[in-house]
């Protein structure tokens, strides 16, 4: 338990750092703001099939708005910093761990688009298409960063699918939410909700982890060989 709550600290803290860069004076957040709407309409794009399946679409719609949601994460952050010896005390050890990966997911998407702006600013790079975002993320390099980034959507859609599983968790879930919304803490609350109700809602969502998995996997490989279409449509989308 310990561990895995230096591990969510963590998390917290690199979370916090990153975001304290985007108040200092003159930082480009528009570009940010633009590259990371950008993203978001790519996988729309990528997982319209998985968006429009009844059975996939509360998950689809979790993953892209809730894990990369662009910036709407800051106050949310500041709930968990406030409520996190509670949670310490409350939630079990896999709760903990699907919670660290989910922010460790997010510190390391946001540290990766702040490269990519770092790159565009650099190259004078307004707008994007394919070519330029992959001559953009070839330029930045940090391709195990790339993979930890893959492998933790998989292990926390993974974790997420197991704990769905647990009525414990779900029943924790329900009667924590009176207090935590009456504390203060509706936005942790309801990301917890959402995350397990969309993923609940699949039955087993081993298809769908995976499907993210080897589609962001074959696309990151096609933008580091500089193919000519890399976010073209990749095996398995339809």
């Amino acid at each position: 338990m310990k561990r895995q709550a230096e591990r969510l600290r963590k998390a917290l803290s690199d979370s916090h750092e990153l975001a304290s860069l985007l108040d200092v004076p003159g930082y480009p957040l528009s570009r940010l703001e633009y590259l990371q709407k950008w993203q978001r309409v790519r996988l729309a794009e990528t997982y319209a099939d998985l968006l429009d399946h009844p059975r996939f679409q509360a998950a689809g719609a979790f993953f892209l708005d809730e894990l990369y949601g662009g910036l709407h994460f800051r106050e949310r952050d500041q709930e968990v910093e406030k409520v996190l010896p509670v949670m310490l005390r409350t939630l079990r050890e896999d709760m903990l761990v699907s919670l660290a990966e989910a922010f460790e997911l997010q510190a390391l998407s946001l540290e990766l688009d702040m490269g990519m702006v770092e790159a565009m600013e650099e190259r004078g790079v307004e707008r994007l298409d394919p070519r330029s975002y992959g001559e953009i993320y070839r330029s930045c390099g940090r391709v195990a960063a790339r993979e930890q980034q893959i492998d933790l959507i998989r292990e926390l859609g993974l974790a997420l699918n197991e704990l769905v599983h647990h009525r414990l968790v779900l029943m924790l879930i329900r009667v924590l939410r009176g207090p935590a919304r009456a504390a203060g803490f509706g936005l942790l609350q309801g990301f917890l909700e959402r995350g397990l109700q969309a993923f609940r809602a699949m039955g087993d969502g081993t298809e769908f982890v995976m499907t993210i998995w080897e589609r962001e996997t074959a696309i990151m490989q096609r933008l580091l060989s500089g193919a000519a279409d890399p976010l073209g449509p990749v095996a398995g989308q339809t």
